[in-house]
């Protein structure tokens, strides 16, 4: 008789912030969380300009060039969904469903003047630059500095896409996991250390991975093993002082920790959440496929 295996993956979130979350995938194999990972990166839609057409420009920039920057600059895509792919809208060329514009008219009067993503109007409010809403500095996005004289006035479309098809339509920055390590400390060959060696052994970790503290008992901790990069460093000391065995380092296989960080057109859980979203999606259309192939 063969038995089947039905894994129930867990997702234990460790840190939410405004552009980044750590959590941990557990309970699953490395297929399930490489698939996480890359439909995280490609296949995630946001919106991103994608055709643009100048009225006028003799800055120092050539056409192609500033394209290429409005392009790459992340818009607020929290109701993408809303939005049809320019392929499957019934438009005949474009449309609201599909596209949001944007008007970009800025001239320079004095000695100089900076044209930045707070320039671009948009006349969809749901879908504008990243950071136009509270103009900080760290989030407006420079495209081309003017000079008396010169002006630049343009017309931009914005369409719905995702990273598989142009990097620009990406939401994540970093989408990265690593095996959950599960280290033990032998404490009997740890005692046979000095109290120098102790200390130049935890120092070996780059990742300071270990405390040690002459005051407390044990001695030699083990701070946080989130942190541990698999670098070997420890295992490597531990050779040198003539102990082998000292310290066990293994990967948990059915634990992964993901670090994800946003470019601010999604947030974080909104970027895990349409990924897992995508999958179910894959996975329904998989099995109704195979259903009828089977009827």
């Amino acid at each position: 008789m063969s038995h089947t295996l039905y894994r129930h993956p867990n997702l234990e979130i460790l840190e939410i912030k405004n552009d980044s979350i750590t959590f941990i995938l557990s309970n699953t194999d490395i297929s399930v969380a490489n698939a996480l990972r890359r439909v995280m990166i490609a296949e995630v839609p946001t919106m991103c300009i994608d055709l643009v057409e100048f009225e006028a420009n003799n800055s120092v920039l050539v056409d192609e060039f500033i394209a290429h920057r409005l392009g790459l600059i992340p818009l607020t895509s929290h109701k993408v969904d809303q939005f049809n792919y320019t392929r499957d809208c019934s438009c005949a060329e474009r449309c609201d469903n599909c596209s949001v514009e944007f008007k970009l008219n800025a001239r320079c009067n004095d000695h100089s003047y900076s044209v930045t993503s707070l320039d671009l109007l948009s006349q969809n409010d749901h879908v504008i630059p990243v950071g136009s809403s509270d103009g900080r500095p760290d989030t407006v996005i420079p495209i081309v500095k003017l000079h008396r004289g010169q002006e630049v006035k343009l017309r931009a479309i914005a369409k719905k896409g995702v990273g598989k098809e142009h990097a620009k339509w990406s939401p994540a920055c970093v989408a990265t996991y690593q095996f959950q390590p599960k280290i033990v400390i032998n404490q009997n060959r740890m005692d046979e250390l000095t109290d120098r060696q102790k200390e130049e052994w935890v120092q070996s970790c780059p990742a300071n991975v270990y405390q040690f503290n002459a005051h407390q008992r044990q001695q030699v901790t083990i701070e946080d093993q989130m942190r541990c990069m698999f670098c070997m460093e420890c295992k490597k000391k531990a050779d040198s002082l003539g102990k082998p065995d000292l310290v066990s380092i293994e990967q948990k296989t059915d634990k992964f920790i993901f670090n994800v960080e946003t470019n601010g057109s999604l947030k974080p859980e909104e970027v895990v959440l349409s990924a897992i979203q995508i999958i179910k999606r894959k996975l329904t259309d998989i099995q109704t496929q195979l259903q009828d192939t089977v009827n």
